[in-house]
């Protein structure tokens, strides 16, 4: 059976956390001042959305987040909406909506936690918000980094990197030691109120980014997987490879949770802050920031002329 680990506020520990188990709780990350902030911001961003039909709203059991695709040629946008079926509701683009939401991005012990898995450089992949209500579903165990190719048999039928998709993937070859791709990225789920079980607590399959695998339903066991739980203002680090999900909020509350992904420099992030980065957001940036946004050029790569530059733009 297995079980929850406690929140720490010692860096070492949660080091070893996130290496052994895949996760770990970092307790305090934020201050209430800083919390209460991020909820103002967040509710009225989120209430903004809604009345002007432009929340994306998804979890329901009859829509989950990456289900794209619509047999009846809706307009896809209009599939994450409640009339379609959705619960949740998601805050995209974070950086642009709130001086509170960028803050986050310079947390240390955060930072030293991602370099402890992805390494010295990495950039900014996604900056939102989950905002999990009563009626949303549980998410089916996934990974963050499905678009990872796993090692391959060079005298196996592979799937091509072009084909990958969010539910197809090439099983790892049979190999002893199991071989695995390595971490690609790290997800942030910055708590803004009590996290737990009842009300959509992260579900957690410990030790999983060690399995080399995406995860089935099968998968799915109830004395596999653990919810999330801790107080207000803590944060959930998890390795990119962790088979996890949203859970169920049973309660009548909201579960508000701030969700940031860093990745690797060299794997194309979910939202385009090249292109969706507002101008104030930009002009008031420092270097550490420009670089996370995809502004800094990586070895050559990212460029608009002399491969040399340290930033395109």
């Amino acid at each position: 059976m297995a079980t929850l680990l406690a929140p720490t506020s010692h860096l070492e520990t949660a080091k070893r956390n996130l290496a052994e188990h895949g996760y770990c709780l970092l307790q305090n990350a934020l201050t209430e001042d800083q919390r209460a902030e991020l909820v103002e911001r967040l509710t009225e961003q989120a209430s903004i959305e809604k009345r002007e039909g432009l929340a994306f709203e998804d979890g329901g059991p009859r829509q989950q987040w990456g289900d794209f695709k619509d047999d009846a040629g809706r307009d896809r946008r209009e599939l994450f909406r409640a009339e379609s079926g959705g619960v949740n509701q998601r805050v995209w683009m974070l950086v642009n909506k709130g001086r509170c939401f960028v803050d986050l991005l310079y947390h240390e012990d955060v930072l030293a936690l991602t370099r402890s898995v992805i390494g010295e450089e990495f950039q900014l992949s996604s900056h939102g918000a989950n905002i999990a209500r009563q009626g949303g579903v549980k998410m089916p165990l996934h990974t963050d980094q499905w678009w990872m190719p796993a090692p391959v048999d060079p005298e196996a039928d592979w799937l091509p990197v072009g084909s990958l998709t969010r539910t197809r993937f090439s099983a790892p070859p049979d190999a002893s030691p199991q071989l695995i791709a390595p971490a690609a990225c790290v997800n942030v789920l910055w708590m803004l109120c009590d996290v737990s079980e009842e009300n959509g607590g992260t579900r957690l399959v410990p030790g999983s980014h060690l399995s080399g695998r995406q995860p089935t339903p099968e998968d799915d066991r109830p004395e596999d997987v653990v919810a999330a739980q801790a107080p207000a203002g803590s944060a959930l680090i998890i390795d990119g490879r962790l088979w996890h999900g949203t859970g169920a909020n049973r309660t009548d509350g909201d579960r508000l949770v701030v969700l940031t992904t860093f990745c690797g420099p060299q794997f194309r992030p979910q939202e385009n802050y090249t292109l969706g980065v507002a101008e104030h957001v930009l002009s008031e940036a420092d270097s550490y920031l420009r670089r996370i946004l995809g502004f800094g050029v990586w070895n050559g790569y990212g460029r608009i002329g002399d491969p040399t530059d340290r930033f395109a733009g």
